[in-house]
């Protein structure tokens, strides 16, 4: 054959074309590399606004905050302080006094916070209430309240009256009252038909609130470039999402 015979095939032709497209370590030497740790415990990069959490805190209805705290009350995680949480306040004292600042700032005091939710349930009842008056049914429940006020008031003013100094009279008929105050509110609250007030008590509506400043201070963490590894975040996030499930669930409910 012209020009002799062909060359024998290069058998490092792979082992060369590896070597170009490969580092020493065998990491691509074009593209996204991938370290071998990649449980790097870092925060994620985007971080909330730092009043996001306590003002969206201050949008949440009495119906809201007693999901929120039943929803706590069976939470394990709930059940005592995580170390995470308590190290992270221990360890930034100023951001949690600026969290602490910020959410009062939005909250107010517990009574004014429960204020505000007590707005955000009765906006939220203003169609039903407006459905009752249409319909002439707030009229009755009107008349039945005034109703209930005249017989509680009117038979202890009358034993004042005629038996002043007869105390067993007057304790006897107070007891009355107050057994009749109980069995008439129930027959007008069920008579009105709106929704019964969630009991809302003030040292667990304390711990929602620690909730909100521990995701604010995450927050505040996370704006000032404070490195924070992933469990610090999510246990101090946890109360807040907790409270946010809660809060969507009830307005699924509500519609």
């Amino acid at each position: 054959m012209i020009g002799g015979p062909a060359e024998p095939p290069d058998l490092d032709m792979g082992k060369t074309m590896s070597n170009e497209y490969q580092l020493v370590d065998g990491a691509p030497r074009y593209g996204a590399r991938h370290d071998g740790d990649t449980s790097q415990p870092t925060a994620p990069a985007s971080a909330q606004r730092a009043e996001e959490t306590a003002d969206a805190a201050a949008r949440l209805g009495l119906d809201h905050l007693a999901a929120a705290i039943d929803r706590r009350l069976t939470s394990s995680w709930a059940d005592k302080k995580d170390p995470l949480v308590e190290a992270l306040r221990t360890e930034h004292p100023e951001a949690l006094a600026a969290a602490c600042a910020l959410v009062k700032l939005h909250l107010g005091s517990q009574r004014q916070w429960r204020l505000k939710a007590q707005t955000v349930r009765d906006t939220y009842l203003a169609a039903t209430a407006q459905r009752r008056r249409a319909l002439g049914s707030a009229k009755e429940v009107l008349f039945l309240r005034l109703g209930l006020m005249l017989a509680l008031i009117a038979p202890p003013a009358f034993v004042v009256a005629t038996s002043r100094d007869d105390i067993v009279k007057l304790v006897l008929t107070g007891a009355v009252c107050i057994a009749a105050a109980f069995v008439g509110g129930h027959f007008v609250t069920v008579r009105s038909r709106v929704p019964v007030m969630p009991n809302i008590r003030g040292a667990w509506l304390n711990e929602l609130r620690d909730d909100v400043v521990n995701a604010t201070l995450v927050a505040i963490l996370q704006n000032n470039g404070v490195a924070l590894d992933r469990r610090t975040v999510t246990a101090g996030r946890r109360g807040w999402d907790s409270i946010t499930t809660a809060a969507k669930a009830v307005d699924a409910l509500q519609g």
